[in-house]
């Protein structure tokens, strides 16, 4: 009974660190950020696991949105 419990424990905390790490390999390799707002973003999701990691996805998918938004799509004349 409790083996499929652990199981699922074990998964789920695999999941957070994966998770972890792919958001703090993004923040280090973002060149638009500065030193200190990527120091802050590694607190973040080191602190604060779950929340620091989904904060930064929402913040870094919001970033990809506005340079979209801000990109020419075309010529200038």
């Amino acid at each position: 009974m409790f083996e499929n419990l652990i199981g699922a424990h074990v998964l789920v905390i695999l999941i957070i660190l994966v998770l972890n790490a792919l958001a703090l390999v993004q923040v280090w390799r973002d060149r638009r950020r500065s030193e200190l707002v990527k120091v802050l973003w590694t607190l973040a999701i080191l602190l604060l696991p779950v929340v620091g990691v989904l904060g930064w996805a929402v913040n870094w998918l919001l970033g990809r949105a506005a340079d979209r938004l801000n990109r020419p799509t075309g010529p200038t004349a």
